[in-house]
Protein backbone atom coordinates (compact mmCIF):
# COMPACT_ATOMS: atom_id res chain seq x y z
CA UNK A 1 0.00 0.00 0.00
CA UNK A 2 2.34 2.74 -1.33
CA UNK A 3 1.30 6.38 0.44
CA UNK A 4 2.17 9.96 -0.88
CA UNK A 5 1.96 12.74 1.22
CA UNK A 6 -0.42 15.15 -0.03
CA UNK A 7 -1.24 17.66 2.44
CA UNK A 8 -0.18 18.60 6.25
CA UNK A 9 -2.21 20.22 8.74
CA UNK A 10 -2.25 21.48 12.22
CA UNK A 11 -2.10 17.74 13.72
CA UNK A 12 -2.49 15.55 10.80
CA UNK A 13 -0.88 14.60 7.79
CA UNK A 14 -2.83 13.80 4.45
CA UNK A 15 -1.80 10.61 1.88
CA UNK A 16 -3.18 9.18 -1.10
CA UNK A 17 -3.18 5.79 -1.33
CA UNK A 18 -5.23 2.89 -3.47
CA UNK A 19 -7.13 0.55 -0.95
CA UNK A 20 -8.71 -2.68 -2.97
CA UNK A 21 -8.58 -0.93 -5.33
CA UNK A 22 -10.60 2.18 -4.66
CA UNK A 23 -8.72 5.29 -4.74
CA UNK A 24 -8.25 6.57 -0.74
CA UNK A 25 -7.02 9.11 1.36
CA UNK A 26 -5.50 8.55 4.71
CA UNK A 27 -5.49 10.92 7.69
CA UNK A 28 -3.07 10.01 10.52
CA UNK A 29 -2.94 12.38 13.53
CA UNK A 30 0.69 12.78 13.99
CA UNK A 31 2.19 12.43 17.62
CA UNK A 32 3.24 15.97 19.43
CA UNK A 33 6.18 15.45 21.50
CA UNK A 34 5.73 17.89 23.95
CA UNK A 35 2.80 16.74 25.49
CA UNK A 36 2.56 14.04 28.45
CA UNK A 37 2.79 10.61 25.94
CA UNK A 38 0.03 9.24 27.71
CA UNK A 39 -2.56 12.39 27.28
CA UNK A 40 -1.38 12.70 23.94
CA UNK A 41 -2.05 9.26 22.80
CA UNK A 42 -5.33 9.59 24.51
CA UNK A 43 -6.86 13.11 22.54
CA UNK A 44 -5.20 11.23 19.48
CA UNK A 45 -7.26 8.03 19.66
CA UNK A 46 -9.64 10.30 21.11
CA UNK A 47 -9.91 12.76 18.47
CA UNK A 48 -9.69 9.74 15.68
CA UNK A 49 -12.80 7.85 16.58
CA UNK A 50 -15.13 10.66 17.29
CA UNK A 51 -14.13 11.86 13.43
CA UNK A 52 -14.48 9.11 12.23
CA UNK A 53 -18.48 8.89 14.13
CA UNK A 54 -19.28 11.78 12.63
CA UNK A 55 -17.94 11.19 9.12
CA UNK A 56 -19.96 8.05 8.89
CA UNK A 57 -22.92 9.56 9.92
CA UNK A 58 -22.10 12.78 7.86
CA UNK A 59 -21.35 10.76 4.70
CA UNK A 60 -24.92 9.49 4.92
CA UNK A 61 -26.87 12.88 5.07
CA UNK A 62 -24.53 15.19 2.42
CA UNK A 63 -21.52 13.98 0.04
CA UNK A 64 -18.18 13.92 2.35
CA UNK A 65 -16.08 11.20 2.85
CA UNK A 66 -16.84 7.80 4.08
CA UNK A 67 -14.62 5.99 5.87
CA UNK A 68 -13.22 2.95 4.86
CA UNK A 69 -10.68 1.75 7.73
CA UNK A 70 -10.21 3.31 11.23
CA UNK A 71 -7.12 2.34 13.36
CA UNK A 72 -5.87 3.80 16.37
CA UNK A 73 -4.67 7.33 14.88
CA UNK A 74 -5.41 7.16 11.24
CA UNK A 75 -8.70 7.25 9.10
CA UNK A 76 -8.74 6.03 5.73
CA UNK A 77 -11.54 7.24 3.66
CA UNK A 78 -12.78 7.39 0.02
CA UNK A 79 -11.34 9.80 -1.86
CA UNK A 80 -13.67 12.98 -3.38
CA UNK A 81 -13.59 14.58 -6.41
CA UNK A 82 -13.16 18.56 -7.04
CA UNK A 83 -11.27 21.31 -6.32
CA UNK A 84 -11.25 22.98 -3.30
CA UNK A 85 -13.48 26.54 -3.43
CA UNK A 86 -10.74 28.24 -1.45
CA UNK A 87 -8.29 28.27 -4.75
CA UNK A 88 -10.62 29.15 -7.11
CA UNK A 89 -11.36 32.07 -8.45
CA UNK A 90 -15.03 32.74 -7.73
CA UNK A 91 -17.39 30.51 -5.40
CA UNK A 92 -20.86 31.50 -7.19
CA UNK A 93 -24.43 30.77 -6.15
CA UNK A 94 -24.86 27.45 -7.51
CA UNK A 95 -22.09 26.47 -4.65
CA UNK A 96 -23.07 28.66 -2.35
CA UNK A 97 -26.87 27.19 -2.42
CA UNK A 98 -25.48 23.60 -1.95
CA UNK A 99 -23.01 24.58 0.86
CA UNK A 100 -26.43 25.99 2.54
CA UNK A 101 -28.09 22.75 2.13
CA UNK A 102 -25.27 20.80 3.31
CA UNK A 103 -25.11 22.76 6.27
CA UNK A 104 -28.15 22.67 6.94
CA UNK A 105 -28.62 18.45 6.76
CA UNK A 106 -25.58 18.36 9.15
CA UNK A 107 -27.37 21.25 11.99
CA UNK A 108 -30.22 19.14 11.61
CA UNK A 109 -28.66 16.08 12.94
CA UNK A 110 -26.43 18.08 15.64
CA UNK A 111 -23.46 18.16 13.82
CA UNK A 112 -21.33 21.16 14.34
CA UNK A 113 -18.27 21.29 11.90
CA UNK A 114 -15.99 23.47 13.35
CA UNK A 115 -14.02 24.40 10.50
CA UNK A 116 -16.81 24.89 7.41
CA UNK A 117 -15.21 27.16 5.38
CA UNK A 118 -14.05 27.50 1.43
CA UNK A 119 -11.06 25.63 2.18
CA UNK A 120 -12.99 22.68 3.61
CA UNK A 121 -15.62 22.60 0.35
CA UNK A 122 -15.09 20.63 -2.54
CA UNK A 123 -16.16 21.89 -6.12
CA UNK A 124 -16.99 19.63 -8.92
CA UNK A 125 -19.25 21.30 -11.54
CA UNK A 126 -22.40 21.69 -9.75
CA UNK A 127 -21.51 20.09 -6.85
CA UNK A 128 -20.07 20.29 -3.09
CA UNK A 129 -18.53 17.75 -0.89
CA UNK A 130 -17.18 18.64 2.66
CA UNK A 131 -14.63 17.70 4.09
CA UNK A 132 -12.05 17.85 6.89
CA UNK A 133 -14.10 17.16 9.91
CA UNK A 134 -10.75 17.15 12.40
CA UNK A 135 -12.76 19.81 14.66
CA UNK A 136 -16.55 18.48 14.36
CA UNK A 137 -18.59 17.40 17.35
CA UNK A 138 -22.10 16.77 18.54
CA UNK A 139 -24.12 19.81 20.15
CA UNK A 140 -27.47 21.20 19.92
CA UNK A 141 -26.00 24.58 21.04
CA UNK A 142 -27.88 27.07 18.49
CA UNK A 143 -24.67 29.06 19.95
CA UNK A 144 -22.92 26.70 18.08
CA UNK A 145 -24.50 26.52 15.18
CA UNK A 146 -24.14 30.12 14.70
CA UNK A 147 -20.57 30.12 14.73
CA UNK A 148 -20.26 27.31 12.32
CA UNK A 149 -22.20 29.41 9.93
CA UNK A 150 -19.62 32.60 11.09
CA UNK A 151 -17.05 30.74 9.89
CA UNK A 152 -18.69 30.07 6.29
CA UNK A 153 -19.52 34.08 6.47
CA UNK A 154 -16.28 35.03 6.39
CA UNK A 155 -14.78 32.70 3.59
CA UNK A 156 -16.83 34.11 0.85
CA UNK A 157 -18.58 37.43 -0.21
CA UNK A 158 -21.70 38.56 0.60
CA UNK A 159 -23.60 37.44 -2.61
CA UNK A 160 -22.62 33.69 -1.86
CA UNK A 161 -23.74 34.11 1.65
CA UNK A 162 -26.94 35.43 1.20
CA UNK A 163 -27.31 32.38 -1.30
CA UNK A 164 -26.11 30.30 1.34
CA UNK A 165 -28.73 31.72 3.67
CA UNK A 166 -31.56 31.00 1.87
CA UNK A 167 -31.09 27.62 1.27
CA UNK A 168 -29.35 26.88 4.99
CA UNK A 169 -33.19 28.29 6.17
CA UNK A 170 -35.22 26.19 3.79
CA UNK A 171 -33.02 23.52 5.29
CA UNK A 172 -33.24 23.67 8.80
CA UNK A 173 -36.03 24.47 11.03
CA UNK A 174 -34.19 26.21 13.33
CA UNK A 175 -32.04 28.54 11.10
CA UNK A 176 -34.29 31.82 12.18
CA UNK A 177 -32.14 31.29 16.09
CA UNK A 178 -29.59 30.24 14.74
CA UNK A 179 -29.16 33.22 12.69
CA UNK A 180 -30.11 35.82 15.04
CA UNK A 181 -27.98 34.22 17.09
CA UNK A 182 -25.17 35.26 14.55
CA UNK A 183 -26.09 38.81 14.39
CA UNK A 184 -26.00 38.85 18.57
CA UNK A 185 -22.37 37.32 17.89
CA UNK A 186 -21.49 39.85 15.42
CA UNK A 187 -22.78 42.64 17.38
CA UNK A 188 -20.77 41.58 20.05
CA UNK A 189 -17.53 41.51 17.87
CA UNK A 190 -18.32 44.86 16.65
CA UNK A 191 -18.59 46.54 20.35
CA UNK A 192 -15.23 44.38 21.63
CA UNK A 193 -13.35 45.84 18.75
CA UNK A 194 -14.78 49.60 19.03
CA UNK A 195 -13.79 49.44 22.90
CA UNK A 196 -10.60 47.99 22.15
CA UNK A 197 -10.01 50.86 19.85
CA UNK A 198 -10.98 53.85 22.05
CA UNK A 199 -9.19 51.65 24.98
Amino acid sequence: MALKKISEGAEADIYELELLGIKAVMKYRRPKPYLVKEIEESLRSTRTRTEARILSKASSLISAPKPLLVTKYAIIMEKLGGMQASKKSGFGRPSAEASGKAMAALHSSGIIHGDFTTANILVSGSTISVIDFGLSYYSSSVEDMAFDVLLFKRSVNEGDFNAFEGAYRNGFSKAGEVLKKLADIEKRGRYQNRSLETA
